[in-house]
C-alpha cells in the first residue's frame, strides 16, 4: 500500500506509544483513523496530536475498548462499521506486559496479559476481516515482539505470558499470509517484531 490518503485505519492500543505514533503518522498522510484503548484520557491526547498532524481532512475517532473482551471488540467494530462499510488497515497493536512466571504469578494477571497480547489480535482480526475483504485494498499489521523469536529476558527473569502471546501472534500472522493469498488476495498481512521501545507498556 503506497498511498494512505482517504484510507481508513483501525489502530488498537491507540492511546499511547506505538499506537499514538501510528495515528499521528497516518493522519499526516491523509488517512482517517479509528483508535481504541482502555483509557479515554490517553486517547483524547492522541486525538489532539493526530488532528494537529492531519492533512487532507483526515478524521480521528476514539473508542473505549479492552481488546481482551470479545464483546467490547464487537461493539468497537460495530461503531466503526456504522460510519464506514469497509476499512483498509488494521493495526493489532495493543499490548501489555506482566505475567512473567507461569509458576509463581497469579493466574489472573497471566491470563490478562495473554488475553490482551494474543486474544486481542485474534478477536480484532475476526471482527474486522469482513470489512477488510470488502475494501479494494487491505492490510493487517500485527505487532509481535523480539520475544516472539526469543522467549526470554535473560536467564534470571521469567517471561512466559508475554512471550507465549507474541509467539502466537507471529505464527498466526505467518499462517494468515497463505490463507489470505488463497482466499482474499487483495488483503495482505505483516508481522512487526520490535525490540525494546521506550513506551509505557510496563
Amino acid at each position: 500500500m503506497k498511498n494512505f490518503r482517504n484510507k481508513l485505519a483501525v489502530i488498537t492500543g491507540g492511546g499511547t506509544g506505538m499506537g499514538r505514533a501510528l495515528a499521528e503518522q497516518l493522519t499526516a498522510e491523509g488517512c482517517h483513523v479509528a483508535i481504541c484503548d482502555v483509557s479515554a484520557e490517553n486517547m483524547a491526547e492522541t486525538k489532539q496530536l493526530a488532528e494537529k498532524a492531519a492533512t487532507g481532512g483526515a478524521r480521528v475517532s476514539t473508542h473505549v475498548c479492552d481488546v481482551s473482551e470479545e464483546r467490547q471488540v464487537i461493539a468497537f467494530r460495530d461503531a466503526v462499521r456504522a460510519q464506514h462499510p469497509s476499512i483498509n488497515l488494521l493495526f493489532n497493536n495493543a499490548g501489555i506486559g506482566g505475567g512473567g512466571s507461569f509458576v509463581n504469578d497469579d493466574r489472573t494477571e497471566w491470563d490478562k496479559v495473554f488475553g490482551v497480547d494474543w486474544s486481542g489480535v485474534y478477536y480484532c482480526t475476526r471482527a474486522f476481516l469482513p470489512m477488510l475483504i470488502a475494501s479494494t485494498e487491505g492490510y493487517i499489521v500485527n505487532t509481535s515482539s523480539v520475544n516472539g523469536f526469543w522467549a526470554c529476558l535473560g536467564p534470571q527473569t521469567a517471561h512466559t505470558a508475554y512471550s507465549a502471546a507474541k509467539f502466537a501472534v507471529k505464527g498466526f500472522s505467518e499462517a494468515l499470509v497463505v490463507d489470505l493469498r488463497l482466499n482474499a488476495p487483495h488483503v495482505k498481512v505483516a508481522v512487526v517484531m520490535p525490540g525494546h521501545i521506550g513506551t509505557s507498556i510496563v
